[in-house]
């Protein structure tokens, strides 16, 4: 694998370049003249946008029309890459792209949602990946990817008893272009959600560990609701703290007690009308101006101390591409062989010097 070294070229793979996440990830990644990325996405009219609105980056920019359905497609857009990225709209394609890059001999980093469907996929390519030298990724960007790798952060300067990490996002929907597949598979999101924490190293599930955040955004406290991630489990296996959780907060009353159920509801009758229904609320009830914060609320092991951490940014897809273009530089430069969530892979020290790097507040 090429290492982050300069004047040598390195060459990315971008599946779903032409996505919200995924152009922004393009974008960052064309900030390096030293990049050579290769845009695929199943619209050529897309690519051709996607080019225009990068003209004049430092790196170099190619496109494919690409069906993610067409393995040998895929194969070919991948084969001489030395990172493929996963951005597409619809999470079941990131074990696919997974797979397919191992075969190729080539790392992989997703931004698909977390699932326990998807890590056990994933988790059966360790062998192959320590054996070939390459590393999968997956659960990349902002949630999942950033709450455990706080906590790790904090937990530099010394243990914690617990970690609770919330997280609030809001985006003008409105103005967006987004997919249905995009639409239906924030509906599977939502169907798929464990509301799951771990308490004194015990998994609990339930509504009833909601807990309140004040994201400083002049709402005052906000109650959030628990939500189990991926790299929250590797960080009560491994016994860095105790007690932890993500929790994520909703869209005001009417999206959180009326929108979200009735999709849900609908669901099992026809998922394009539910997504209809979730799409129709979030353009209409939930449209605002743009912004995505974290904030870690966490107590020091030795005295109870209180420890918080901010980390924001007024751009949601900022917030996922530049996380997930700092582990892929970490992917780079500091390769370990195997299958990680972004939040276990990562050094946090660095991490986050690369994200206030590019703009994102880190506020600790």
């Amino acid at each position: 694998m090429r290492r982050l070294l300069k004047n040598i070229a390195l060459r990315i793979t971008v599946f779903g370049a032409t996505g919200q996440a995924g152009r922004c990830i393009t974008r960052f990644l064309l900030n390096d003249p030293s990049c050579e990325v290769t845009g695929c996405s199943r619209s050529d009219t897309r690519l051709r946008q996607l080019t225009s609105s990068l003209a004049g980056s430092p790196g170099s920019l190619q496109t494919r029309v690409v069906d993610v359905a067409s393995e040998a497609h895929v194969l070919e857009a991948m084969s001489s890459a030395d990172v493929v990225v996963g951005a597409t709209s619809q999470s079941a394609d990131g074990p696919v792209l997974a797979d397919l890059a191992v075969r190729c001999g080539t790392s992989y980093l997703g931004i698909h949602l977390s699932s326990e469907t998807k890590w056990a996929k994933l988790r059966s390519m360790q062998e192959a990946c320590v054996e070939k030298g390459v590393m999968v990724v997956d659960d990349a960007g902002a949630h999942p990817g950033l709450p455990a790798a706080m906590v790790r952060y904090a937990a530099m300067d010394g243990p914690l008893r617990s970690a609770w990490v919330g997280g609030k996002f809001a985006l003008p929907w409105n103005d967006l272009d987004v997919t249905p597949a995009t639409i239906a598979d924030f509906v599977a999101e939502i169907e798929s959600m464990q509301p799951a924490v771990f308490k004194n190293g015990k998994k609990v599930r339930g509504y009833r560990h909601a807990r309140a955040f004040d994201f400083e955004i002049g709402r005052g406290a906000e109650t959030c609701t628990p939500m189990f991630l991926e790299e929250i489990g590797e960080l009560a296996r491994s016994g860095t703290v105790a007690s932890t959780g993500f929790f994520i907060g909703g869209f005001g009353r009417l999206v959180d007690y009326g929108i979200f159920p009735l999709s849900m509801g609908l669901v099992k009758l026809n998922r394009r009308w539910a997504s209809q229904v979730m799409w129709w609320g979030l353009r209409r009830l939930a449209s605002e101006a743009p912004y995505g914060v974290l904030i870690l609320d966490a107590e020091r092991a030795s005295d109870g101390s209180p420890v918080r951490i901010r980390v924001s940014h007024a751009d949601p897809y900022v917030l996922t591409a530049a996380p997930a273009v700092a582990t892929i530089r970490q992917m780079l430069s500091h390769p370990k062989p195997g299958v990680w969530t972004q939040a276990g892979f990562v050094e946090p020290q660095s991490f986050f010097e690369s994200l206030q790097g590019w703009g994102i507040k880190v506020d600790a």
